[in-house]
């Protein structure tokens, strides 16, 4: 990379950071949900709690008893949340909502608690809550910077995480070791994070094209992604601003 892009790329990111701590925190906050990561892919139903059967045996097991629910909130992590009734999942069946302020954090206290066995005991590197997508014109790694945050928040670590260090930055992608915890989510420090859980059986529909589009940024020539960069990822990021207070630490 040469010199005038690196200090242009280097000025526009920090910029994003001046916005961020220039403007009042009202302003700062996150944007609203129907402008977040990746818009065109919808999550493709509930994201259930660790250990959970597929969805259909899942749903024929779970009584709705709130066991999980009640673990989950007395150790203060409040991830998980009963299905109100009218919506289309089963009514008071447990699901992670807000991965943004209420990840999973992985405990593993309530599948051993579960009493009908919608929840079964595993590892948690077998977990499969859902799948993380990084949406590549947010994440500040994919457009010059480099950010570790989600890569240091996810409890698996270097086992979901491939990097592909360039000129444009440290470019993280998240392997199908994934377990949709959505921690990674959390501690991202675009306004509104620039990741994505869906469940597993979305992720299978939309792989291919994801992988695409991964491939493709890629492999792109420098005028191409120098286009995409500036004209196209960087007036979205800076417009999100930079929340330093949710980097991992």
């Amino acid at each position: 990379m040469n010199r005038s892009r690196r200090f242009f790329l280097g000025t526009s990111l920090a910029a994003v950071g001046a916005l961020t701590i220039a403007r009042p925190s009202a302003q700062c906050s996150d944007p609203p949900e129907d402008s977040g990561p990746l818009p065109q892919i919808v999550q493709g139903g509930p994201i259930r709690p660790p250990g959970a059967l597929p969805e259909k045996e899942f749903r024929a097991r779970c009584i709705s008893c709130g066991v999980c629910v009640g673990i989950c909130r007395g150790k203060r992590f409040d991830a998980l949340t009963p299905a109100p009734h009218g919506t289309r999942s089963a009514f008071g069946a447990p699901r992670v909502v807000d991965m943004r302020d209420f990840p999973c954090t992985l405990c593993m206290e309530c599948p051993p608690r579960c009493p009908t066995g919608a929840l079964r005991k595993v590892e948690k590197e077998d977990v499969r809550m859902g799948m993380a997508l990084i949406d590549l014109g947010l994440c500040f790694g994919w457009n010059g910077d480099v950010c570790l945050s989600c890569s240091k928040a996810c409890p698996l670590g270097a086992k979901v995480f491939d990097f592909h260090y360039g000129q444009w930055g440290n470019q993280p992608y998240i392997n199908e070791a994934c377990v949709g915890c959505g921690l990674c989510v959390k501690f991202c420090p675009l306004g509104g994070s620039a990741i994505k859980v869906v469940t597993r059986e979305r992720y299978k529909e939309v792989r291919d094209d994801y992988l695409v589009e991964v491939n493709g940024a890629l492999q792109s020539s420098v005028e191409k992604r120098y286009r995409i960069v500036y004209e196209r990822n960087l007036p979205r990021i800076m417009a999100r601003g930079r929340l330093v207070e949710r980097e991992y630490r």
